[in-house]
C-alpha cells in the first residue's frame, strides 16, 4: 500500500515538473518575442518615418528580411482601424481569419480577427507609433514553443523515470528477499514463542529501503544540452548570420540617442581569414561587434565612432597588422561607411561599406576607402521619392 502511494505522488511530481519546465520554457520564448517585436516595431517606424508610406520597395524589402530572420515569427500586420491593412505578411494564410461580411481581407475595417493556437503561439499587439495620435497598429503571431525544444525536457523526464524505475526494483527485489527470509525463519521462532507474529522481520527490515527510495526522485539529472555558440570556433568572430541583426539593433539604438555609428570591411588578398581575424580581435576589443563577412573579409562594428575617426582606426589597423611585417606582406584592403545622421538600415549600410571595400580592392589592393553620405541631401532625397510616389 506504501509503495502505491509513492508511485502515485511520483506521478504528480513528473507531471508537476514537466508543467514547470513548460511554464519556463515559454516563459523565456516570449520574452524573446516581445523584445525581438519592439525592435521589429522601431525599424519598421524609422523606416516609415524616413519614406512616408508603406508601399516602398525599401520598406518591403527590409521587412521581408526582418521577417524571414526570426523563425518564430509567424504573421507580423500593420493596420489602421479605420483604412483596414497597411502591411501584411504571414507564413500562412490560416492565421488570418476573415472577417463576417467581408471576402477580401484587405478592405477590413476595425480590429483583425487571429487564428491562434494556444500555448504554442502568443499575439503580440501595439500601437506602430505612440504618443503620435495616428491610428496605426502592429500585430505580430510568434511561436511559443518549438519542437526541438521539447526533447530536452522530455529527456530530463526520462532519466528521472530511469532512476525511478532502478530504485523502484531494488526496493522490491529487497523486500521479497526479506520476506522470503522471514518466512523461513518462522518454523524456528514460531514455535517457542506462538505470539509473535511471522511477518515481524519484514517489517523491521522495510524502512531504510523506503528511505533509500524516498530520498531519490528530487535528484533529477542536469540538462547538458549546449547551443552552437555565437562565434565560430575557427576565427573567434561572430558568425556571418548574426551580422545584419546585430547590426539593425545597434543602428536603432544609435539613432535612439542621436549617435554615430560606423561601419568596417576588412579583406586580405591571398592570407587567411583566421590571421585576419586575431588582428581585428587586437585592435577592435569589442569581440561581439567583429564578424564574418565572407570567405577572406571580417565585419567590424564601431559604434559611437563618426567616419573620420573609424578611417583613422583603419588606417592604424593596416599598418599595425601583423601581415603588413612579412617578407611578403598580404594586401588588405578596407572598405568604410558610417550613419552620418540618416535613418538607415543595416541592408545599405553594407551595401554602401561593400561598394567602399570593391574600390579599394579595384585600385591594385591595399586601400582604404570611406563612404560619405550627406545627410542633408540624403533627407531631400528621400522627401522627393516620397512626395513623387504620393502623387
Amino acid at each position: 500500500m506504501f509503495y502505491y502511494i509513492i508511485s502515485m505522488l511520483f506521478l504528480l511530481f513528473i507531471l508537476f515538473f514537466a508543467a514547470y519546465r513548460l511554464k519556463i520554457t515559454i516563459g523565456g520564448n516570449r520574452e524573446e518575442s516581445e523584445k525581438a517585436f519592439e525592435s521589429l516595431r522601431i525599424s519598421a517606424l524609422s523606416i516609415y518615418l524616413a519614406e512616408g508610406d508603406f508601399d516602398s520597395e525599401y520598406f518591403r524589402t527590409t521587412m521581408r528580411e526582418r521577417f524571414s530572420e526570426s523563425e518564430r515569427l509567424l504573421l507580423l500586420a500593420i493596420y489602421s482601424s479605420r483604412d483596414g491593412f497597411h502591411y501584411l505578411i504571414s507564413r500562412d494564410q490560416s492565421y488570418l481569419t476573415a472577417a463576417p461580411g467581408h471576402s477580401n481581407r484587405a478592405s477590413w475595417q476595425g480590429e483583425p480577427e487571429y487564428t491562434v493556437r494556444p500555448v504554442y503561439e502568443n499575439r503580440i499587439s501595439r500601437r506602430f507609433a505612440p504618443g503620435m495620435g495616428q491610428d496605426l497598429y502592429i500585430d505580430g503571431i510568434f511561436r511559443d514553443l518549438e519542437k526541438e525544444q521539447l526533447y530536452p525536457i522530455l529527456r530530463e523526464i526520462f532519466y528521472i523515470l530511469l532512476v525511478y524505475f532502478l530504485i523502484a526494483s531494488v526496493f522490491l527485489l529487497s523486500a521479497a528477499t526479506v520476506k522470503s527470509s522471514g518466512q523461513k525463519r518462522i518454523p524456528a521462532v514460531a514455535m517457542p514463542r506462538k505470539s509473535r507474529p511471522p511477518a515481524l522481520a519484514p517489517e523491521t527490515s522495510g524502512p531504510p529501503v523506503l528511505s533509500q527510495f524516498e530520498g531519490q526522485p528530487a535528484q533529477a539529472p542536469a540538462d547538458t544540452t549546449a547551443g552552437a555558440g555565437l562565434f565560430s570556433p575557427a576565427t573567434g568572430l561572430g558568425w556571418s548570420q548574426y551580422l545584419s541583426p546585430r547590426l539593425t539593433s545597434e543602428l536603432e539604438r544609435a539613432a535612439g540617442s542621436d549617435q554615430d555609428l560606423s561601419l568596417v570591411l576588412i579583406s586580405c588578398e591571398g592570407g587567411e581569414i583566421k590571421e585576419l581575424a586575431l588582428s581585428a580581435l587586437e585592435a577592435f576589443p569589442l569581440r561581439d561587434l567583429a564578424f564574418e563577412y565572407d570567405a577572406d573579409t571580417v565585419a567590424v562594428i564601431l559604434p559611437d565612432k563618426d567616419l573620420d575617426n573609424s578611417l583613422r582606426e583603419a588606417k592604424d589597423f593596416q599598418k599595425s597588422s601583423p601581415s603588413r611585417r612579412r617578407a611578403a606582406p598580404t594586401l588588405i584592403s578596407i572598405g568604410l561607411s558610417a550613419r552620418n545622421g540618416r535613418l538607415v538600415g543595416s541592408s545599405r549600410l553594407l551595401s554602401e561599406a561593400g561598394q567602399a571595400l570593391k574600390q579599394a580592392e579595384s585600385s591594385g589592393g591595399g586601400g582604404i576607402v570611406a563612404f560619405r553620405a550627406d545627410p542633408d541631401k540624403y533627407r531631400a532625397a528621400v522627401a522627393a521619392s516620397s512626395f513623387g510616389r504620393s502623387r
